[in-house]
C-alpha cells in the first residue's frame, strides 16, 4: 500500500518566493530516492497577505517512506540545513500528515 506524506503550510506573502524555492529544492532531492512515486506543490491564494501551500510525496511502501525520512535527515545534516529555523525565520506554519493510498 502506498504512503502519502502531505504537508500544509501557511506562508506570509513576503516569504512566498523563498518558501517556493526551498520546497522545489526538497522535491528535487526526494524524487531521486528509491520508492518515490510522485509529488506535487499546490498553492492556494487566500486573497489576504498569505498563501496556503500543500506539498505531497507518494512512496511505494512504508519501508521506502521510512528510508526516505532517514535520507532527508542525512541530507539536512550534510548541508547544514535546518527546516525548523527556516520556518521560524520566514514566519511559516506547518502541519504534517501521512496517509495510505489504495485504488478502489
Amino acid at each position: 500500500m502506498e504512503i502519502i506524506l502531505i504537508d500544509t503550510f501557511i506562508v506570509p506573502e513576503e516569504s512566498r518566493a523563498e518558501f517556493r524555492q526551498a520546497a522545489t529544492g526538497a522535491q528535487s532531492f526526494i524524487r531521486t530516492l528509491p520508492g518515490y512515486v510522485e509529488g506535487y506543490i499546490y498553492e492556494q491564494m487566500n486573497g489576504d497577505s498569505s498563501s496556503n501551500f500543500l506539498t505531497t510525496a507518494v512512496w511505494k511502501t512504508e519501508d521506502d517512506f521510512e528510508n526516505a525520512k532517514k535520507a532527508v535527515l542525512a541530507e539536512y545534516q550534510r548541508t547544514g540545513y535546518d527546516p525548523q529555523v527556516t520556518r521560524r525565520k520566514l514566519g511559516i506554519e506547518q502541519t504534517r500528515s501521512t496517509y495510505t493510498r489504495a485504488a478502489y
